[in-house]
């Protein structure tokens, strides 16, 4: 079952850091969607719990170079 989950993102900056993130997606097993918007400066991702942590998804926006905050 898919849960829903926002994240701050403090460091984008622009269109490319958004589309950074979203390509997440296709790199993790168990995340549905993730829709990032540089303007708002947050994440909204939708993700099987089962097949993926949180701690998961928040390692894998750091390595994009990202600071990634549960809300």
């Amino acid at each position: 079952m898919a849960i829903k989950k926002v994240f701050r993102i403090s460091d984008m900056h622009c269109s490319n850091c958004a589309m950074a993130i979203e390509s997440l997606e296709d790199e993790l097993p168990g995340i549905e969607s993730i829709s990032a918007s540089y303007q708002k400066g947050q994440a909204v991702v939708e993700f099987d719990e089962r097949l993926v942590a949180i701690e998961a998804i928040i390692a894998a926006i750091q390595r994009k170079g990202y600071t990634a905050i549960p809300q």
